[in-house]
């Protein structure tokens, strides 16, 4: 009687040998997938995550490890942040996921010899796998460079740019579109996967190679070979629906199931074999393992903090006497578009982290969320600001970088009323160093006029907020990730342009800082003057002027680095021809790895412990 083969499981609470995937059968690899879902949805339940993305891209993962030599083949997820089973499978744990000495949310080159490559701002991929099949064909070396993008990353227009120039790419990359049914439609029909699989088979590049070459050798049979193209090519019109992909001239192999582990198997052959750049459309279920991230529609389960399993409800019991800062503008969004149905609200795919998703219910002709389109929403802005439409763009600190220049060109230059929603100011806590908001002050105040403003807390937010309803130029207001004190209505205390408060008066040293960490200041120190810098830009020249009498001045930024708020108040002085002594406590021009955000203002020196220790020397 034959023995029955036994299945081979793994305990994923040590580290996975790589090699060991490479035996296993699909039956073998199904389970598999299930055990690192699981350790996935346990480590994301303790540390949080990206929770349901990597849950969807799991099986074609394994497939990838299991396919593909991912030591010598070089693998570039897009974003990164669905890699968690790449983790795995190249032998990391999750156990302090995102945490300090733990493993990054994202690829992380230096943490692994399998992550060839890093990033954690969509749509880049594909240029980067292009800049790597030519190096790696310069240096005459013989690999697979492959892709993994989403769908919703491929409608970037990096992305696009990238498509536009592999259409001519004469060196050979896989883009692997992993569809999660949100973005990119099915493919039409079964004649469309059979002529596409058929095409690429290994025998048949090898007959058409063959058939090419002898066919057209000879006059004779020359006309025959296009005789007979000719029908073919009618027969793929009639039956075969073009596609981007195709047009641009790539191998296009579309609808497999991602989940489908002989289909996957299957389709990475095609493309290993073919002899110029193919672009596998594969369909995954995001969330998949998870019922509660299966069913999320509408994207709260992408990135979730600590929650429990059983209930899928958070760990964080909520605090009636707080609200987020995101929170605190989204009230405010929602009062003006109530009140003005000529505000317009733009958005490039960060709604529900800036708990704005219900506004786009509401008002679906005055909000949009222009998906993953950055240097669109801003130019989409200065459009509508040019035909007296008053646009507000929310937006993350780390994805205006992104917008650059089109803040710069297109809304600065032409000095249109656009007020940028910048959320996420600050430390990136879990997310590091690819997403951090600690850079966008100094890039701003690198633009003529623009003017940036960040609140202490909730009235001053609705301060600055109700200014932006009436300044006719450009405006920045700032605001970090977090909480602050909620309070049950706001006053009408108007502020004006460049305005800095006095919060407490005291003598010889003068503290200068702006944000909700002023509030600590006050708690901290009760013998010095504590100015409240409201707007980053204009200073407060009479304000900043009534502290040259002071022989000490600290200025303290933990929102942004040295060269921007310090240095500006710095030549100020300057120029103001102060005669005392200056010393700055901000942020280093540095990136900053995952951990707390105690832990990132230790590592930068930037505590208040840190800066009592800097007023101690003065004395």
């Amino acid at each position: 009687m034959k023995k029955k083969k036994t299945i081979k499981r793994f305990d994923l609470k040590t580290p996975f040998n790589p090699d060991d995937i490479k035996s296993l059968s699909e039956a073998e690899l199904e389970l598999l997938s299930e055990d690192i879902r699981e350790n996935i949805i346990i480590n994301c339940a303790k540390n949080g995550g990206h929770l349901a993305s990597s849950l969807g891209a799991t099986d074609l993962i394994v497939a990838l490890h299991h396919y593909f030599d991912l030591l010598k083949d070089k693998v570039i997820f897009d974003v990164g942040h669905q890699c968690y089973a790449h983790k795995i499978l190249s032998g990391r744990s999750l156990d302090k996921l995102r945490k300090k000495d733990g493993v990054s949310g994202y690829q992380k080159r230096a943490e692994s010899i399998y992550d060839h490559y890093e990033a954690g701002h969509s749509s880049t991929s594909i240029s980067a796998a292009m800049g790597m099949a030519l190096a790696r064909d310069l240096h005459q070396e013989d690999y697979q460079v492959i892709a993994v993008i989403g769908d919703s990353s491929l409608s970037n227009g990096v992305a696009f740019e990238a498509l536009n120039n592999l259409g001519t790419f004469k060196h050979k990359i896989i883009v692997i579109i992993n569809d999660n049914n949100r973005s990119i439609g099915k493919a039409v029909g079964s004649a469309n996967n059979y002529f596409e699989k058929f095409r690429l088979s290994k025998s048949y590049l090898k007959l058409r190679s063959s058939y090419r070459k002898v066919m057209k050798k000879y006059a004779p049979t020359r006309w025959f070979y296009y005789f007979s193209s000719a029908i073919k090519n009618f027969f793929k019109r009639r039956f075969v629906r073009k596609n981007l992909f195709s047009n641009m001239g790539l191998y296009f192999i579309s609808n497999i199931d991602g989940h489908d582990f002989h289909a996957l198997q299957r389709a990475f052959g095609y493309a290993a074999n073919a002899p110029t750049s193919v672009v596998i459309h594969v369909t995954t279920h995001k969330g998949k393992g998870y019922p509660y991230a299966e069913d999320d529609e509408s994207g709260h389960w992408h990135g979730v903090d600590p929650f429990d399993i059983k209930s899928g409800k958070p760990l964080a019991k909520p605090n009636s006497n707080s609200i987020s800062w995101s929170g605190v503008y989204a009230d405010l969004l929602k009062e003006k578009l109530a009140n003005d149905d000529k505000t317009v609200l733009i958005n490039p795919a960060t709604m529900v982290g800036s708990k704005i998703d219900d506004l786009l219910i509401t008002y679906p002709d005055r909000v949009y969320d222009v998906g993953i389109s950055e240097e669109h929403g801003a130019i989409f802005a200065a459009g509508l600001a040019n035909n007296n439409v008053y646009p507000y763009y929310s937006i993350y600190s780390t994805f205006l970088q992104r917008s650059y220049d089109e803040v710069l060109h297109d809304i600065v230059r032409m000095d249109l009323p656009v007020t940028l929603l910048i959320d996420r100011v600050g430390m990136p806590e879990d997310d590091g160093e690819t997403h951090a908001g600690i850079y966008d002050a100094a890039f701003l105040l690198s633009m003529p006029h623009i003017a940036i403003a960040m609140a202490k807390d909730q009235q001053e937010a609705h301060d600055i907020f109700k200014f932006s309803t009436t300044y006719k130029h450009p405006l920045a207001i700032r605001y970090p990730r977090g909480y602050t004190v909620k309070i049950t209505k706001a006053k009408d205390e108007p502020i004006t342009l460049g305005q800095w408060k006095v919060e407490q008066k005291g003598k010889d040293i003068a503290l200068v800082s702006y944000g909700p960490v002023v509030n600590d200041l006050l708690n901290k120190y009760s013998t010095y003057t504590i100015v409240n810098a409201m707007f980053i830009r204009p200073i407060d020249e009479k304000v900043l002027k009534s502290l040259c009498t002071y022989p000490y001045i600290v200025i303290y930024d933990i929102y942004g680095t040295k060269e921007g708020f310090a240095s500006t108040v710095l030549m100020a002085l300057n120029e103001l021809d102060y005669k005392g002594k200056v010393k700055i406590k901000a942020l280093p021009n540095i990136f900053i790895t995952h951990g707390t955000e105690q832990e990132q203002l230790s590592a930068c020196y930037c505590t208040i412990e840190d800066l009592d220790e800097l007023i101690r020397e003065l004395k």
